[in-house]
């Protein structure tokens, strides 16, 4: 296993304000990928956070782009050194998915290069 990496840039904090309503559910879905609600939101922006950007640039949101951003949001889980079931469990999809997507982004990787 790789040992973990740091993150390419440091976090920092904000709050962001959500729907009482919405709790039960963060709370619901980041249990069943062993996050806290906190964390679960924080990859939930991420996600988010990159699509509105591709928008902003007139870039049409496809299947392959949120491919891409979910492999970046697996950057941002590197300290966890690629543990493929973990990074599967907590993204809340098959270890073959994150598989296929650590694959293709090294590709792209070396690609950009």
């Amino acid at each position: 296993m790789a040992s973990p990496r740091k993150p390419a840039r440091p976090l920092v904090a904000m709050t962001i304000y959500v729907p009482e309503q919405a709790l039960p559910t963060l709370d619901r879905q980041g249990r069943a990928r062993g996050l806290s609600r906190t964390q679960w939101a924080g990859q939930l922006f991420d996600a988010g956070f990159a699509a509105a950007c591709a928008r902003e640039k007139s870039m049409p949101v496809l299947d392959s782009d949120l491919d891409a951003i979910l492999g970046a949001t697996l950057l941002l889980r590197a300290r966890e050194g690629w543990d493929v079931p973990a990074l599967a469990k907590a993204l809340g999809v098959p270890e073959a998915t994150i598989e296929r997507i650590l694959d293709g982004w090294s590709d792209y990787r070396r690609a950009s290069l």
